[in-house]
């Protein structure tokens, strides 16, 4: 059975377990904070030195258990990784359907979507570190449940880009690389967050959705013209090359 928090509420900040579905029987707040702890502990060795060099034993010695203790808070090393993964995704997940099943137009919930990916990167980096990093060490059934979630959430920003489309206000020739793009800006906003500490997440948030939504050109590009333009410049870079010596 996974474990469930019994406080699976979540503050302003991104703070609190994972999303609850039901606790295990006769397992005591004390036995929950205990495994929230060592939650806590694999994430920090996870993001610190790799999922793959860190041990059993060396998050027991972390967490102050003995191997067998440590075995009655974790299954085993793979399902607290996949855990970590759903710290991440539920809550994302649960905000995502609110978000885009609500009665506003499609910039808003595009931009409330923005803001709840980025509260996760931005109070849970070590979280989010080891989500982007070390999903591929997940087999089996964690890693068909690790992927369907992540196309849940791949979807649902899809439905908000298709609403804009449909009410003609976007013009997209892939709605499904527009969406990657939109991801790819959230993404790894965690490498660099520590040099820009004073940004908060509604900041950021409308920075990103204005710039995937607006560009950065000040007029708009004629593709044509544009298109004869590369290919010059396609044609000098090729030439360039051609006359470099090898080395």
């Amino acid at each position: 059975m996974r474990w469930v928090s019994p406080h699976p509420e979540r503050d302003d900040e991104g703070n609190g377990i994972m999303s609850a579905t039901r606790t295990e029987r006769g397992k005591t707040a004390r036995y929950y904070r205990k495994r929230e702890q060592v939650v806590n502990v694999a994430v920090e060795l996870f993001s610190r030195n790799g999922y793959a060099s860190t041990g059993v034993a060396d998050i027991g010695e972390a967490a102050g258990l003995a191997r067998g203790a440590l075995y009655y808070y974790i299954g085993s090393k793979e399902a607290l990784l996949a855990e970590i993964h759903d710290l991440v995704m539920d809550p994302l997940l649960a905000e995502a359907s609110a978000i885009v099943h609500a009665d506003m137009g499609f910039q808003v919930r595009l931009r409330l979507l923005s803001e709840s990916l980025l509260r996760q990167i931005v109070h849970r980096q070590d979280h989010v570190r080891v989500f982007l990093h070390e999903y591929r060490q997940l087999r089996g059934e964690y890693r068909i449940r690790f992927r369907v979630k992540r196309r849940c959430f791949e979807s649902e920003i899809l439905s908000v880009l298709a609403d804009g489309e449909r009410a003609g206000a976007l013009r997209i020739r892939d709605l499904e690389l527009a969406m990657l793009t939109f991801l790819n800006l959230h993404n790894y906003t965690y490498q660099w967050l520590d040099r820009r500490k004073g940004l908060t997440v509604a900041e950021l948030a409308a920075f990103y959705c204005e710039l995937f939504l607006n560009g950065i050109l000040a007029e708009p590009v004629d593709r044509d013209a544009f298109e004869v333009e590369l290919a010059h410049g396609r044609s000098i870079l090729a030439a360039r090359t051609a006359e470099r010596p090898e080395r």
